[in-house]
């Protein structure tokens, strides 16, 4: 047998030493429990539970999910195509695996045609403030990153622009998506990266694919009470994402969206590279999910 202990460093506390066998396998003392983090160390997820513990102590609104019948019915009244109509009502009910592409890009059409309907600028910077208010003290006692990805909001999406502005203003370093301000662009063929402050550009800028952050705001078309997250669909958040979740295994995601497109459980189609949220703010609050 050979000994692995963790390595000290800046962020995380020592840990005790596991047996790990010549063979691979984990010894007796590491066998109890293996953390559900495949890439994060244990000492990660001990500074992962502690953060994700002050949130649950905080006294805040919590958002009630739109129900299910709701939420397709109004998908259903916004759809101009019969056969489209057809393909949300079967969200209603389990669907096979081979139809969730199908199922997805009907939503994001019904969505984005809701959006197109909405004039009143929604704000959710009330709730990111006060997330990141509850993750400062332990940020700071377990010297962790105190970056935030933020985003800059389209029409339709939950704004957050307050909250990153006073974030800036304290301090606070915000990354920014190259996506951002690349009109026109297919997402597809975008870098992954996030700037620091400022106003991103899709080439030129100097970005980073894991930027020191503790907190990632996400916006979302939908968001239901299982973390799965419907995106725009080109796949350049789903990217972004497991590099960041790769280079800093604490940090905590959560979706944006607005009080309507905060679903029941079960709702979305997941696939199987989704990263779960591990929350969402709305207008009307915040919730870990």
């Amino acid at each position: 047998e050979r000994w692995e202990r963790a390595a000290c460093s800046r962020q995380f506390p020592a840990l005790v030493p596991r047996c790990v066998c010549e063979n691979g396998h984990m010894g007796s003392e590491s066998r109890k429990r293996v953390s559900p983090y495949r890439n994060q160390s244990a000492a990660a997820q001990i500074a992962r539970d502690e953060m994700l513990h002050a949130l649950r102590r905080v006294s805040h609104t919590v958002p009630a999910p739109t129900p299910t019948q709701e939420f397709i019915d109004e998908a259903i009244r916004v759809s101009k195509e019969s056969s489209q109509i057809e393909i949300l009502r079967t969200l209603l009910e389990p669907i096979r695996t081979e139809k969730h592409k199908v199922a997805k890009r009907a939503l994001r059409t019904s969505l984005r045609e809701q959006r197109k309907a909405t004039h009143k600028r929604l704000d959710g910077s009330h709730a990111a403030t006060e997330i990141w208010n509850a993750l400062n003290p332990v940020l700071q006692k377990q010297d962790l990153p105190r970056g935030i990805a933020a985003y800059e909001a389209l029409p339709g999406e939950l704004s957050i622009s307050k909250f990153v502005a006073s974030s800036k203003a304290s301090g606070t370093e915000v990354w920014l998506p190259v996506v951002s301000s690349a009109k026109g662009m297919p997402l597809s063929e975008l870098p992954i990266g996030f700037v620091a402050g400022g106003q991103p550009t899709p080439a030129g800028s100097a970005t980073r694919i894991d930027p020191p952050v503790s907190l990632v705001l996400v916006p979302a078309m939908a968001v239901d009470e299982d973390g799965v997250r419907l995106g725009q669909g080109g796949g350049w958040y789903d990217r972004a994402l497991a590099a960041i979740k790769q280079a800093q295994p604490t940090a905590l995601f959560f979706a944006a969206v607005p009080q309507n497109t905060y679903v029941n459980r079960g709702l979305l189609p997941a696939e199987p590279h989704d990263i779960h949220m591990d929350g969402v703010i709305t207008e009307a609050g915040w919730t870990l999910l």
